[in-house]
């Protein structure tokens, strides 16, 4: 997920194992402590034991996979680019763990802790930056490298100190699914104006049982910056310039904060401390006439409830007077590579095998709409995939596929917005993302002092701003060589 932040995973537990692959864990240190105490040991003892064919003797390695990937059809994936890459590789076990959106910061932070072998997993992209610095992640760039930089879509790597420490799997869009049997009896339009979009929240809010939309903000990491960010960008601005100060408080994203604040007022109470898993129930149980999210909103929609799904259409978020409906938030996932693995090269080789070529098109497919391709070249192939979801929803993935190259993190494209202007999907990290979007956010504690505690909306703003401020004035403090990497689009 991320996302999460535009991804996320369904009914899973902290710790859950895809039955058939090898779930043990091992302190590989002991380990080879004891196998070598052993060896040592029947050497003395029984000098004359004939040692065991070559082929019997072969190391066994097992590279972790850590994801929060965990529908059938994704481990479906998992288990047969893993098949596929151990036919040139039968000497590699690939043993696969999820993890939840909702506690994936915390599992991480624990296992980088107690010393965990993470192998390769997927990162939630505001600390990328942090655990690079601290020696926790191996370089990408020579993998960056063999695919060209031009193949991958801006605003989706993360560079540190001129180092790949992230290589992107799937770059989408967050945007509104619309219930067009309930907006067409209304006589309402399909939203195109924020003032439409909120006209439609107000009209239905409390109507048989309705909410106006299914939409969040709370503790959970990034998810307020998720539903949020379209407002923000959308007003002119961004949370920071390109060159890392500070615009959360100009006048114009006040204006953007009321605006989010009061269509999620025809939200239910509940969405005011939401995790992702509740935005998506709320809207395919049918209790929303309105949901935002990425397309596995689509593909799960279709698969619980088909009747709301032939009534659901899917457009960009009206958020605000600038670029209207074009500016979005993108959620980019990613997937690094511990620097303690125990089998660096193997790992870098599966991440590889796993995220180019036709195995990223499979890998888009399981999810369609939602785990759409960072690479050009295979968003490229999109329109023409022929699946049975692609025949009766197609519209929906293409439709998802085309807001992309306008939807984007502010965590990976800090600045692209400033002043009324759009400087291109920027690739300039922002590099104290932890700080501001961490374990709580500071957007979503603000719009829950603004929902829940009835704060003026200005001043739970003005208390935000300044936190903001001083979180990256203290990291600039402590990194006086820090230099923004804002790279414009060439496209």
């Amino acid at each position: 997920m991320q996302a999460g932040h535009g991804d996320t995973s369904l009914d899973t537990g902290n710790d859950t194992r895809r039955p058939g692959i090898t779930s043990r864990k091992i302190d590989r240190r002991r380990f080879a402590a004891a196998t070598a105490g052993a060896t040592a040991g029947l050497a003395a003892g029984i000098g004359t034991t004939p040692a065991a064919p070559a082929y019997l003797r072969q190391e066994t390695k097992t590279i972790p996979l850590f994801t929060t990937e965990n529908d059938p059809d994704s481990l479906a994936f998992y288990e047969r680019t893993i098949a596929a890459f151990k036919e040139e590789h039968p000497d590699v076990e690939v043993e696969i763990t999820l993890y939840q959106d909702e506690n994936q910061l915390q599992y991480l932070t624990t296992a980088f802790e107690t010393g965990t072998d993470l192998g390769i997993f997927a990162p939630p992209s505001a600390f990328v930056a942090t655990w690079a610095r601290q020696g926790y992640l191996l370089p990408l760039t020579a993998i960056v490298e063999r695919i060209g930089e031009d193949d991958i879509l801006d605003g989706t790597r993360i560079v540190v100190d001129g180092e790949d420490y992230a290589m992107p799997f799937q770059s989408n869009a967050s945007a509104v699914w619309v219930r067009q049997d309930l907006i067409e009896a209304e006589g309402l339009p399909l939203p195109t104006t924020y003032e439409e979009y909120l006209a439609i929240a107000e009209t239905l809010h409390g109507k048989d049982g309705l909410i106006g939309i299914s939409s969040g903000t709370g503790s959970v990491p990034q998810l307020t910056l998720q539903y949020f960010t379209p407002y923000i960008r959308q007003s002119g601005w961004d949370y920071f310039d390109a060159e890392g100060n500070l615009t959360f408080d100009q006048p114009e994203v006040l204006e953007a904060v009321q605006r989010f604040a009061e269509i999620m007022r025809y939200a239910s109470p509940s969405l005011y401390n939401a995790t992702f898993q509740d935005i998506l129930s709320a809207y395919i149980s049918g209790r929303a006439a309105m949901g935002t999210f990425p397309g596995r909103l689509g593909v799960n929609l279709a698969e619980q409830n088909p009747e709301i799904a032939e009534v659901t259409t899917v457009v960009p978020v009206p958020a605000g007077p600038f670029m209207t409906r074009e500016l979005l938030f993108g959620g980019t996932n990613h997937y690094s590579v511990h620097a303690e693995t125990a089998y660096p090269e193997e790992a870098l080789a599966f991440l590889e095998f796993m995220t180019t070529g036709e195995r990223s098109l499979d890998f888009a497919m399981t999810v369609p709409g939602h785990l759409l391709p960072p690479l050009q070249s295979v968003r490229d192939l999109i329109p023409s995939y022929e699946s049975e979801f692609m025949t009766r929803h197609g519209d929906w993935v293409i439709a998802l596929s085309e807001m992309v190259p306008g939807a984007m993190s502010p965590i990976l494209s800090m600045g692209s917005v400033s002043g009324g202007q759009y400087l291109g999907r920027l690739s300039n990290l922002c590099p104290w993302a932890s700080q501001i979007w961490g374990s709580p956010p500071i957007d979503g504690t603000m719009f829950q002092e603004i929902l829940i505690n009835g704060t003026d909306p200005e001043q739970a703003w003005t208390a935000a701003s300044e936190q903001m401020g001083a979180a990256a004035e203290q990291w600039k403090q402590e990194n006086p060589d820090w230099e923004p990497d804002a790279t414009p689009s060439a496209g």
